[in-house]
């Protein structure tokens, strides 16, 4: 069974925090500015206690972070990917 974003937090009681941080320009970045346009708004709306930070700075590569209790953090690279893919990556780190 595919779990949808709007299913995120009831799979994730210890997720604190995702990040995803993206270049506003870069063709490496693509799919993290329209996983963002498109899938955020809900994915916030969903998950109105879990902070969702989107951070822009030129020059970096795409990654989405996942903090967890006690501080554990993952972090995954989304370099080229296209949106869909992205969503696929959070709900891996949301697990």
């Amino acid at each position: 069974m595919r779990v949808t974003v709007s299913r995120l937090a009831a799979f994730t009681p210890k997720l604190k925090e995702l990040r995803i941080i993206l270049d506003p320009a870069s063709e490496a970045s693509k799919g993290a500015r329209e996983f963002v346009q498109k899938f955020y708004p809900n994915l916030k709306k969903d998950n109105p206690n879990l902070p969702i930070l989107i951070r822009e700075c030129s020059g970096v590569q795409p990654r989405l972070w996942a903090r967890y209790a006690k501080g554990k953090e993952v972090s995954v690279s989304l370099t080229n990917q296209p949106a869909p893919d992205i969503q696929k990556q959070l709900d891996a780190v949301g697990k």
